[in-house]
């Protein structure tokens, strides 16, 4: 195979059955000149034999001894990556036949950003569209949407490769909010934007990670406010996000955050 212009990173853990639809959108993208690497976080179930028994050149595969986290599993397949740009996909979501087509042809055509995001339909256990996220576009209203929330959706991104070098990958101690802390690391010294076209079906599953592990989701966040704080310096915002991130954390009841959290993203 050809040098891989792009490098399709993704980790799965116990993906079935979702993760068969995730690599079909991949596999089916318009732009064809990608390598795909899948680590296989030491999966319990049928995951793995799945995985083998794919026949696609394009698809490298490596399986971890013991189960790692996303973060430390994304590194792994960063440092294997050969193509110019990364793009992120995850086990349970949909990537549209031309999410990758359009993202490139943004990145070639504006060579001062580093990294782009798309919007997203959201779609049940069922795969219907039940919402839709519509982020900011543009650079300055992304970072001034960082000091509230990550306004850049995880499995949409597609950055130059230069990007994860700099940025030195995922930092693994702050799994469960990993994608947060890249983009407030990168905040000064990158530019960063979504394309304003719906590229995704971004899955809001019962047992999406982001709902079944919702106090890690918490701890991590609050432990990077606190970084960021130590970076940058305090200020009235940060200062009355980290607020409102203790009161989150602390005084409301599991299933009250659990409903928020989903109205907020339906929202």
């Amino acid at each position: 195979m050809k040098i891989p212009k792009v490098s399709v990173i993704m980790s799965v853990y116990n993906g079935l059955p979702y993760l068969k639809e995730a690599i079909k959108s991949i596999l089916n993208q318009t732009y064809r000149n990608f390598e795909f690497i899948i680590v296989d976080d030491a999966s319990e179930d049928k995951t793995w034999e799945y995985l083998k028994n794919l026949k696609e050149e394009r698809v490298k595969l490596m399986r971890n001894k013991k189960n790692l986290g996303l973060a430390a599993s994304l590194n792994i397949a960063l440092r294997q990556s050969q193509g110019d740009f990364i793009a992120r996909m995850d086990a349970d979501d949909i990537s549209l036949p031309s999410r990758f087509e359009e993202q490139i042809k943004f990145l070639n055509k504006n060579s001062s950003i580093d990294l782009c995001g798309t919007w997203v339909d959201l779609v049940n256990d069922e795969g219907e569209i039940v919402g839709e996220k519509k982020f900011p576009v543009d650079d300055n209203n992304i970072k001034k949407a960082l000091a509230w929330y990550s306004p850049i959706i995880h499995p949409t991104f597609m950055a130059r490769k230069i990007f994860y070098k700099k940025m030195g990958g995922y930092d693994a101690t702050f799994d469960y909010a990993e994608d947060y802390d890249l983009l407030l690391r990168a905040r000064g010294k990158f530019k960063m934007t979504n394309i304003g076209q719906k590229l995704l079906l971004w899955r809001l599953g019962n047992k999406r990670r982001s709902r079944s592990e919702m106090n890690k989701i918490d701890k991590a966040e609050l432990r990077i406010r606190i970084a960021e704080i130590k970076r940058n310096g305090i200020s009235p915002k940060v200062l009355l996000a980290l607020f409102k991130k203790i009161i989150f954390m602390y005084l409301m009841p599991s299933p009250v955050k659990i409903k928020i959290a989903k109205l907020l993203k339906l929202a």
